[in-house]
């Protein structure tokens, strides 16, 4: 007796119609004809605003509504759209689906997903969908970050709780990611240009307090502890706390001393981020070596610079230069709590996947495994 044919699966899905330069309505069309064809059950969760369209998700995902809880998530769109996604299903064990189509998808591309071809991106995620019925598989684990906006004593403020999945940065990198949000013109990378050129003629040092718990790091820069680099305004201070008074040019250690000890990073800074994944910005390569599925976060610190120096380090962030600049630090960490000090100009306030979280503190903490993603390839991903 020929078996039955399994069960169609029911799926949301969400679109920004404003991604790749407006194309994403007729991509977002596109990927639902598709699922539908293909004989799924298809619920269209896109909404006017991002707040709205992540509450149609979350609720279908939770099984509010008519038709019973959803076997997955798909997002049409950029990193934007993923950071949506996440929000509404990490931690649930729905999986989700990306079709990547925006104007940056590092998500997508540390996933080694399809970007900007629609037809390919869904046949994965039917291939995916296929292997789940089947039992065979056709999702994969990664981790997600958790970042919480903090009150002035560092508790958790209520209800401001987000997941990301890339990057969040807090330096000139996300004052630059707010500008180009800002802008209207130019389009794609030429934003991102035109939002530094800006910002570096205001730019001077902001002062921060990290605080981290360690698991070694991936390595520091090739000439770090050489001194003051060409560009740089300042030493920065790394030391375990409590450990009494700061020396002026101490480098960090590359480990704390014990649990209740937790790493220190006091200093003037140009860049400082917290990543899950190694690039953001439409491939901004600021963390090259983090990988989505290591149970670890990133931390990138960039000391004191100069204009000029910023202007020397940035471009090469696109290829993961910049890691070989002596003001630049690496460290691998569960957790991180990011403050504002005095010690140089407040500090923007921080983006994740591009969107804006809060002003600091911030506390970031790597959940592994807490996002599954429809792949029916499971596990055989390099990273990069």
């Amino acid at each position: 007796m020929p078996e039955a044919p399994p069960r169609p699966a029911r799926l949301g899905v969400v679109v920004n119609p404003t991604a790749d330069r407006g194309r994403g309505r007729g991509d977002g069309a596109r990927t639902i004809e598709l699922l539908r064809q293909a004989g799924h059950d298809v619920l269209d969760l896109s909404a006017p605003n991002a707040p709205l369209a992540l509450e149609n998700a979350r609720d279908a995902v939770a099984g509010r509504g008519t038709g019973g809880p959803l076997d997955a998530l798909v997002v049409v769109g950029g990193d934007g759209m993923v950071h949506l996604g996440v929000n509404a299903v990490a931690g649930t064990g729905v999986p989700l689906g990306i079709v990547a189509a925006g104007t940056g998808n590092d998500f997508a591309s540390a996933l080694e997903l399809p970007v900007h071809a629609v037809d390919a991106a869904v046949t994965l995620l039917l291939d995916a969908l296929g292997a789940r019925a089947a039992g065979t598989g056709g999702t994969r684990r990664v981790d997600a970050a958790r970042a919480e906006p903090l009150d002035a004593h560092l508790d958790p403020r209520p209800g401001r709780e987000r997941w990301f999945c890339g990057v969040l940065s807090a330096g000139l990198d996300a004052a630059v990611n707010a500008r180009a949000n800002a802008l209207t013109w130019p389009r794609g990378s030429a934003k991102y240009v035109r939002a530094v050129a800006s910002e570096l003629a205001r730019f001077r040092p902001y002062g921060y307090r990290i605080t981290a718990e360690l698991v070694g790091a991936p390595g520091a820069s090739d000439t770090a502890g050489a001194g003051d680099p060409a560009g740089s305004t300042a030493a920065s201070t790394a030391r375990p706390s409590p450990s009494g008074p700061a020396t002026p040019g101490e480098r960090a250690p590359r480990t704390p001393d014990d649990a209740t000890h937790p790493f220190v990073w006091e200093s003037p800074g140009t860049v400082v981020a917290v990543a899950n994944g190694p690039r953001f910005g439409g491939g901004v390569r600021v963390a090259p070596d983090a990988s989505i599925d290591d149970g670890l976060l990133d931390l990138v610190t960039a000391g004191p610079l100069t204009r000029l120096g910023v202007a020397r380090v940035f471009p090469g962030m696109y290829r993961g230069k910049h890691v070989h600049h002596p003001a630049v630090d690496l460290y691998q960490a569960r957790s991180v709590v990011l403050e504002a000090t005095d010690a140089g100009g407040p500090p923007p306030p921080a983006f994740a996947d591009g969107e804006r979280i809060s002003r600091l503190p911030v506390r970031v903490t790597v959940v592994p495994g807490a996002l599954l993603v429809l792949d029916p390839r499971g596990h055989t991903i390099t990273q990069g």
